[in-house]
């Protein structure tokens, strides 16, 4: 029984001293102090470039339909294909077209002959002013009649109104065409617009005429455009406005729907905050954000909007950081948010 006793009193005293270790390792780990470098923010003065995502637009977009209805017998295009102002793009059968306008022709003809016969007993005074009127109106009419059968027969041609690229074809050989049934689609691409929408703040500050560089990062490359559009109407929920960059596109690089990057320098100064670029730590998540230490030599994880990054190795902070604080730029492998940090 002593025995017993023994051993119940041997198992409470590991479980103590466990107990006591464990508090001792956390309290080390947590008065544990990591030597960091920091940096006390200031703003400092910079030439302002502001950045926007666009969309190349093309200079202009068509759907052209025939304007008389029939049967299409031809077509000479296909989707993607680059077409000239007015190239042939289809054709209707035009053999009632046809039919029409030889009817037109001759009852023209009668009309004409009749009404030189009655002109002449005009002239004389033998023809009543009533017959000459009738006579002269019925000619008039004849004459429209031919003219609007010979139009018809030329609209059952469709040709392009403007150079571009067919993007949608909506009819086939044998298909029933319409007035006001697309038969095409048609975009104008030798010049190109890039969209961009800017909050009400800065909408103020673009002119008309301003450059614009923009990165297009499906073809690598940079280009130059000049704002030419900018909308005074606000859109009803964002509240922003958009602005069009126009670009020349002659080698039909740009595509409409490609996306953009577009610097504008508005030759004014701003003052922002600029941190060393290793400062900025990236988590898994693909969040940034740096270590701020307050006043209780606390390191404190403060997530942060990066902007453009400077010659320097620096980074631009949008969101996140105020002037005066002091952040970690060497060191923030060790920590965690609440270290104790000492520099």
């Amino acid at each position: 029984m002593k025995a017993k006793t023994n051993y119940f009193s041997t198992l409470i005293a590991l479980a103590l001293l466990t107990v006591g270790c464990n508090n001792k390792e956390q309290e080390q780990e947590k008065t544990q102090v990591v030597k960091v470098n920091v940096q006390k923010i200031q703003k400092v003065s910079k030439v302002q470039e502001l950045d926007y995502s666009a969309t190349i637009e093309a200079d202009n977009t068509a759907q052209i339909s025939f304007a008389v209805p029939g049967v299409v017998n031809t077509v000479t295009v296909k989707e993607g294909q680059t077409v000239k102002n007015g190239q042939l793009l289809a054709s209707l059968d035009a053999t009632t077209y046809s039919n029409a306008l030889q009817i037109a022709n001759l009852s023209f003809e009668q009309t004409l002959d009749m009404y030189y016969r009655l002109d002449e007993l005009y002239a004389k005074g033998s023809l009543p002013e009533k017959d000459y009127i009738d006579i002269r109106t019925k000619l008039a009419q004849s004459a429209a009649n031919k003219r609007i059968s010979a139009k018809q027969i030329k609209d059952t041609r469709l040709c392009a109104p403007m150079s571009g690229i067919i993007t949608h074809r909506f009819i086939e050989k044998g298909s029933a065409a319409a007035p006001g049934i697309p038969a095409f689609s048609i975009i104008k691409t030798d010049m190109v617009y890039a969209k961009i929408t800017v909050p009400e703040s800065e909408v103020g500050i673009f002119k008309q005429g301003m450059v614009a560089n923009l990165f297009i990062p499906t073809l690598n490359d940079s280009i130059k455009g000049k704002i030419s559009i900018i909308n005074p109407q606000a859109d009803d929920r964002s509240k922003t406005f958009t602005i069009k960059i126009k670009i020349d596109n002659g080698n039909q690089k740009l595509l409409p729907g490609m996306l953009a990057y577009a610097k504008i320098n508005p030759m004014k100064t701003e003052k922002v905050i600029v941190i060393p670029a290793t400062a900025v730590v990236r988590d898994a998540d693909d969040i940034t954000y740096v270590y701020v230490v307050n006043k209780d030599e606390i390191a404190v994880r403060k997530r942060v909007t990066v902007g453009s990054i400077t010659g320097m190795q620096e980074v631009i902070i949008k969101e996140g950081l105020s002037e005066n604080d002091t952040i970690v730029t060497a060191g923030q492998s060790q920590l965690k948010d609440g270290s104790l940090v000492s520099f």
